[in-house]
C-alpha cells in the first residue's frame, strides 16, 4: 500500500470497531493491491459513509423535541453520492435539538476564518472527495496505474477518508444494532440481539437484560442506533433483510425514491425493491414528520453506548495484537479442497476462494468467526481444543434393550467431515442406499432424504458449541428418529416453522453450509419435512427447547397416522370438522393440560394466525374452553371421553 502507517491506523482501528458498513468498506480500502483499487476503495468508502450519516441524521431529526424545521430537499429517482451529502449538511444545519446534533456538529460545523467560512473536517473532506468522485465519472470504472498513481499523489484520496471518518469519530463510536427478539421475565427483559459493528457481516445473536423501567426497542428486525440511552430506529433509510447473493442478513441501503416504493441495495449493490407505503414514509420524513425515539437501559444501568464502548476498549486491544488472523494451514487439506470444490468448481486456490466468499475477502476474523472457522475446516486436534467433548454420536437403538444396536461416535473430525460420516450412517441405516454428501444440495426428495437433509445441517447450525456437556446426538429408533443437542432454540417453538427471520446462533457456519447448496436462508427445512410427513400420512415433528437445560430436541414419529381424526370426532361425539379444525382439537385432546397457541402450532404445523381462527370456531361450537390464552377440551367433551 501507499498509504503512510499513519493513514492505514485509523482505517485498521474503523475496521474493527465502527459500524458495519463504514468498517467494511475501511477493511476495503486496506486490502486494495493497486493504486486503482485504493482509489475505488476510497470513493466508495467515503459514499458508504455518507450514506450512512444521512441515514442517521434523517432518523435523529425526526425525533427532535422541539418544533425546529429543516428544509430538506425532496428526494426523488435515483439517488447518489451527492444526495446523501446534502441531506446530512441540510440537518447538519438545522437548529433543531436531537440525539445526534451536537455529534454531527463536531463534522459538519463550519468556522470563520479571515471573514471566511471553513466547512467542518468531515464535510470538508467528503466535498473533495465527492469532486474528485464526479471529475473522474466513468473513468473510475477503467482506471488505469498511472492515472491512479498520479491522483493519489495530487488528491491524497485516503488522507481525505481519515479525515472525513476522524471528524465524527464520535458518531461512529456509537453502537448499531438490530433486535431480533424480546421477552419478558420476573426479572428484566431478555433482548436478543445482533450488534452490527467491525467488518463482520455474520455477527452472534447476544442476549442482553433490560430493566422494567424502560423496556426495549419498538420494532423487531429494524436497525438502531444508541446515542446513550436513546435509540434512534433508522428506518426507512436504512433497512435490514436477506441478500440473498450472499446468503446472509445484511443492510439495506435506501437507493431510489419512486411513486408507490422504493429501492435498496447492499453494499455490493445488489437490488430489491420495497412497497407498503415506504415511498411514502420517506417524504413524510423529509417534509418534517416525527416519531419517538425509545430509551433503553440495561439492568445494571448502563446504556447499549456505554456498555459498546466497554467492549470496544476490549477489541481495540485485541487488534493491536494482530489477533483473528486465519492460518489457512492449519486447517484441514482435504476439507478445504473439498468445501473450495463445492464453491467453485475448478478453483486454483482453495483458500481464496473461501475467503473471497465466505469471510468477503477478509484476512482476520472476529474471534468467534475464528472458533467457527476451527469447527468447520480444523484438523482434529484442533476441533478436540474447541469442543472438549465428541462431535456427533450416532445411534441405532435397539428396541428390546433400548441401548445402541449399531453406534458411529465421531469425536474429533471437523463438521463438515462429520456431516459426511451422518449422512452415509443415516443412510445405510434407513435403506436409503448410495447418497453422496453432495447430494444434500438437492431441495426436494423423500422424507427420508429431507430428513436427513434438514437434521443434520440444522443440528450442525444451530446448536451451542460453547456448551461442553455433550455432544450432538442422533438416535434411529425402528418407529421414530430423537434428534438432540446441547443448545436451545433461540426462536420459540410456535415460530419454528416459520424460518427465515432470526439468525443463527453460529452464523458463519450456517452461511458457509448454504454457500455450497445445503441449508436456505429462508429457512424453510423445518416447513419441508412437515410438509413431507403430512404427504407422507405421518405425525408432524415434536420440538421440546428447554432454556434452562440448555437443550433441544427434535422427535419425527415414523408411523403412519391410523386415526382419521375427523372420523373420530364424528362418531364420538357427532362433530362435523375440516382436517385442519380436526387436528387443532387433536392436539388439544391429546395434551395433559391446557395449552397456548404456540405449542399447538407446533403439533400440527399450522400458523399462529390460522390456529387462532380455529380456535375462534372450536370456541363458536363450544367444544373448547379458553382461559389466559391456555385452552382445553370443553367440560363436557373431557367428560364424554372419560
Amino acid at each position: 500500500m501507499s498509504e503512510t502507517a499513519a493513514e492505514q491506523r485509523p482505517l485498521r482501528r474503523g475496521s474493527l470497531i465502527y459500524p458495519m458498513p463504514v468498517a467494511i468498506a475501511c477493511g476495503r480500502v486496506l486490502r486494495a493491491r493497486t493504486a486503482a483499487e485504493r482509489v475505488n476503495a476510497c470513493l466508495k468508502a467515503a459514499e458508504v459513509l455518507t450514506r450512512y450519516l444521512a441515514a442517521v441524521a434523517v432518523a435523529s431529526f425526526a425525533s427532535r423535541d422541539d418544533d425546529a424545521e429543516a428544509k430538506l430537499s425532496e428526494l426523488s429517482g435515483n439517488l447518489s453520492f451527492g444526495h446523501f451529502l446534502t441531506t446530512v449538511q441540510e440537518v447538519a444545519g438545522a437548529k433543531g435539538n436531537h440525539p445526534a446534533a451536537p455529534l454531527l456538529a463536531q463534522g459538519f460545523k463550519g468556522t470563520k476564518r479571515n471573514k471566511e467560512t471553513v466547512r467542518g473536517k468531515t464535510d470538508g473532506a467528503l466535498v473533495s472527495l465527492l469532486g474528485l468522485r464526479n471529475d473522474l465519472g466513468h473513468e473510475l470504472r477503467n482506471l488505469d496505474e498511472a492515472k491512479a498513481a498520479a491522483i493519489e499523489a495530487a488528491s491524497a484520496p485516503a488522507t481525505l477518508l481519515v479525515e472525513a471518518l476522524d471528524g465524527v469519530e464520535a458518531l461512529l463510536s456509537k453502537p448499531l444494532f438490530v433486535v431480533e427478539d424480546q421477552q419478558w421475565t420476573r426479572e428484566a427483559l431478555v433482548v436478543r440481539r445482533l450488534l452490527l459493528m467491525g467488518e463482520s457481516s455474520d455477527p452472534a445473536p447476544q442476549s442482553i437484560k433490560v430493566g422494567h423501567e424502560t423496556g426495549g426497542v419498538g420494532e423487531t428486525r429494524t436497525p438502531y442506533l444508541a446515542i446513550n440511552k436513546t435509540c434512534l430506529q433508522l428506518p426507512p433509510w436504512l433497512l435490514w433483510g436477506i441478500d440473498h447473493g450472499r446468503q446472509n442478513f445484511a443492510l439495506l441501503f435506501l437507493d431510489a425514491v419512486e411513486d408507490a416504493r422504493a429501492r435498496y441495495c447492499t453494499l455490493d449493490g445488489s437490488e430489491q425493491h420495497q412497497g407498503d407505503g415506504i415511498a411514502e414514509s420517506i417524504r413524510q420524513l423529509f417534509t418534517g414528520a416525527r416519531r419517538a425515539a425509545d430509551t433503553v437501559v440495561l439492568i445494571d444501568g448502563r446504556h447499549l453506548a456505554s456498555e459498546w464502548s466497554d467492549t470496544r476498549k476490549q477489541i481495540e486491544e485485541s487488534g493491536q495484537r494482530q489477533d483473528g488472523l486465519v492460518d489457512w494451514l492449519s486447517f484441514e487439506p482435504a476439507t478445504i479442497k473439498w468445501y473450495a470444490g463445492l464453491l467453485e468448481a475448478g478453483n486454483q486456490d482453495a483458500h481464496a476462494t473461501i475467503r473471497e466468499r465466505l469471510l468477503d475477502g477478509r484476512y482476520r476474523v472476529e474471534p468467534d468467526e475464528l472458533r467457527q472457522l476451527r469447527l468447520l475446516f480444523g484438523r482434529p486436534a484442533m476441533v478436540r481444543s474447541e469442543l472438549q467433548r465428541d462431535v456427533l454420536d450416532l445411534r441405532v437403538i435397539d428396541p428390546a434393550t433400548m441401548r445402541p444396536s449399531k453406534r458411529d461416535l465421531v469425536e474429533s473430525a471437523n463438521l463438515l467431515e462429520a456431516l459426511k460420516r451422518a449422512v452415509q450412517f443415516f443412510a445405510e441405516q434407513t435403506g436409503m442406499g448410495e447418497v453422496a454428501p453432495e447430494d444434500l444440495r438437492k431441495t426436494e426428495g423423500s422424507l427420508d432424504y429431507l430428513t436427513l437433509r434438514e437434521i443434520f445441517v440444522n443440528q450442525a447450525v444451530h446448536q451451542d458449541y460453547r456448551d461442553s456437556s455433550a455432544a450432538g446426538q442422533i438416535e434411529i429408533h425402528p418407529t421414530k428418529l430423537v434428534v438432540s443437542n446441547m443448545g436451545y432454540s433461540l426462536v420459540p417453538a410456535d415460530k419454528l416453522l416459520d424460518g427465515g427471520k432470526s439468525q443463527s446462533r453460529n452464523p458463519l457456519i450456517a452461511r458457509a453450509l448454504r454457500l455450497i447448496g445445503f441449508a436456505e436462508i429462508s429457512g424453510s427445512g423445518i416447513r419441508a419435512v412437515h410438509r413431507a410427513c403430512q404427504l407422507a400420512r405421518r405425525r408432524a415433528p415434536a420440538f421440546d427447547s428447554n432454556s434452562e437445560r440448555n437443550t433441544f430436541e427434535l422427535t419425527l414419529d415414523w408411523t403412519d397416522a391410523a386415526v382419521d381424526v375427523d372420523a373420530y370426532w364424528k362418531a364420538r361425539v357427532g362433530i362435523h370438522l375440516t382436517n385442519r379444525q380436526a387436528a387443532v382439537l387433536n392436539a388439544i385432546a391429546a395434551a395433559p393440560q391446557s395449552v397456548t397457541i404456540g405449542t399447538i402450532a407446533s403439533a400440527t404445523g399450522l400458523g399462529a394466525d390460522d390456529v387462532k381462527s380455529v380456535l375462534g370456531f372450536l370456541a363458536l361450537q363450544r367444544v373448547v374452553d379458553e382461559g389466559d390464552e391456555h385452552y382445553r377440551l370443553a367440560q363436557h367433551l373431557r367428560e364424554k371421553l372419560g
